[in-house]
This record gives C-alpha cells, structure tokens and sequence, in this order.
C-alpha cells in the first residue's frame, strides 16, 4: 500500500477569491454525493453512543459545505435524542441556500449560523458536540491542532471524519470524479441554472470537484499523524478513539477520530440557541 507524502496545497473553492456562486456549486455536489451514497451511515451507532455518553443537547457541525451527510443522518438523530436536540450548520462561507433548504426538510431539527464561523475560534455561546465532516484535511498542522485544542478548551466532545486519505489508489480514483458530477447534477437541490452552465457549458465545477479531490486526499492526515495531534493537547484529560472503519457504501475507509472528557470531567451545558 503506497502512501503518498503529505503536501499542503490549498482546495480552489475553499480560497477567499472563489466566486461564491463556483464554491456553492462544489459544495451542493459534496453534499448530493455524500448523502445519495451514505458513506457515513455506518458511523451512526458509534456518534450516537459518544453523544449519549456527553449528555449532548445539541451538534455543532463545522465546515459545514453545503450541509454534508446531514440530510440522511438528521433522522436517526432526532428518533435517538427527541425533536428538541439540533443540528447547527457553519461555515467559514456559509452556502445559505444549502443550509435553508436542510433547514426547511428538516422541520428545524437542523439549524445553521449565517454568519462566518472559524473553527479553530469559535464564538461564545455557539457550544455543543462538535462534528466535521469531510473537512479537517482542509487544516494544515497548526490549524488543524488549533481545531482540537479549541474543543478541549471548551469542554465538549468532538469528532472528524475522513473519508479521504494519502494512498495512491484513492488519489487516482479521484480522475474519476467529473464523470459523476456530470451524471448527478440535474439531480442536485435547490436547483440552479448557473450549476448547469458551469457543469456542461463550462465544466469549470467537474475539473474543479476532480482537482480539489485530489488535493484533498494529498493533505489528509494518517491515523499516526492524528494520535500525534491529540496526544499534544493541553488542558482536560481526555479520551481519544482514533480508527479506519469500513463502509459498505464506499470503496475508501472511514477515518474516524472522536474525543470527549474523560469520566468524571464534567462537560460544560450545551446552549440550545444558535
């Protein structure tokens, strides 16, 4: 198994001079794909088991994109903790139309912040289990660092998970990605015509899910590379479940890495209003 080393490049729709109307285009694909294939279903009885364990009121998904798996997770979610546990969508760029539309199917159980939202700070009063998904490659190792050390200064679990990773197969199993945009997008919601022009007139956003694709699995980080990370965190002791889980509806494995308090630490109370 070939591992590629690690090189930080930058995604093109996650940089401040993308055009908003390109990035939500890349993301409402992110979002279709992740939930049209649910790669990360399987990781549910484990994320409802560390939420139960923190007495969790509510989820704060980080780097949301255009809601990530939300939509065919939210479910299982609110029949495991009640209608009144909540979702909140951020984002460094929120795609608010993505993040309304999850909102609305929903029925509120998913929620988000229309402002900007940095991960590695975020702001008082925004507090719950923080989740990303997809996304903590996009932190080079001080960031990334930054992201951790913030959940334990908070007092609130935490989990990341990646379907990406280094190994030459996955790099190259991202050439296949246009193809697929192609295929899915007329499926995509809400619907846009600039999405259309800017996948079949211009194909700017398939080049562009294949280019980040691959970027992405080149900054992704080894579950060696993570352990490192956690176990240089200062403050609260905490418990770290760091492993590869296989998923039935994907050809790459999960990365999973979930932190909470350690027994005994008492988590501070979630606020319930975001």
């Amino acid at each position: 198994m070939l591992i590629l080393k690690q090189i930080q490049l930058a995604e093109i729709h996650d940089q401040p001079w993308c055009p908003k109307v390109i990035r939500n285009a890349v993301t409402d694909f992110l979002q279709y794909s992740t939930n049209y294939w649910g790669q990360y279903t399987p990781l549910l009885p484990t994320l409802c088991y560390f939420l139960q364990r923190v007495n969790a009121g509510q989820i704060i998904d980080l780097c949301s994109g255009g809601c990530g798996p939300w939509q065919g997770l939210y479910g299982t979610i609110s029949r495991a903790f009640g209608k009144s546990f909540r979702i909140i969508l951020t984002d460094r760029y929120p795609n608010l139309a993505a993040f309304q539309l999850a909102c609305n199917l929903s029925g509120g159980i998913i929620d988000f912040r229309g402002e900007p939202v940095d991960a590695c700070a975020l702001p008082k009063g925004l507090s719950g289990f923080r989740t990303l998904f997809g996304s903590f490659h996009h932190f080079p190792p001080a960031q990334a660092q930054q992201v951790l050390q913030d959940a334990v200064d908070s007092g609130h679990g935490i989990g990341i998970f990646e379907m990406t990773d280094r190994r030459l197969v996955t790099v190259l199993t991202m050439l296949t990605a246009p193809f697929f945009v192609l295929l899915h997008t007329p499926k995509i919601r809400p619907f846009r015509w600039s999405r259309l022009l800017l996948t079949y007139l211009l194909p700017v956003v398939p080049l562009l899910v294949m280019v980040d694709g691959i970027i992405s699995c080149l900054r992704s980080y080894t579950t060696e590379e993570l352990t490192a990370m956690t176990t240089s965190l200062t403050g609260a002791p905490y418990e770290w479940e760091i492993r590869r889980l296989g998923s039935p509806r994907s050809p790459f494995p999960i990365i999973s890495v979930i932190g909470c308090p350690k027994p005994g630490m008492t988590s501070k109370p979630d606020q319930h209003k975001s």
